[in-house]
């Protein structure tokens, strides 16, 4: 997969930015203690999954590309 530039801008943004316009929401991660620690989102035009983190998120209140989230 090969990641497009709107999903390459965002990564090391403050999660205060929003989404753009190809991300589609897909759920949230969270901790045992069920504390949200990001929301991810699938770019509809590369497949790059991306993770728009909380202060208890890594790296804390920043987007950032990765893997597939666990089933």
């Amino acid at each position: 997969m090969q990641a497009c530039d709107l999903c390459h801008l965002l990564v090391g943004e403050p999660a205060s930015v929003p989404p753009h316009e190809n991300l589609q929401a897909s759920g949230i991660g969270a901790m045992p203690n069920r504390c949200k620690v990001d929301s991810r989102w699938r770019c509809a035009g590369c497949g790059a999954w991306m993770y728009q983190s909380t202060a208890l998120g890594e790296p804390p209140n920043m987007w950032r590309m990765g893997g597939p989230p666990p089933r």
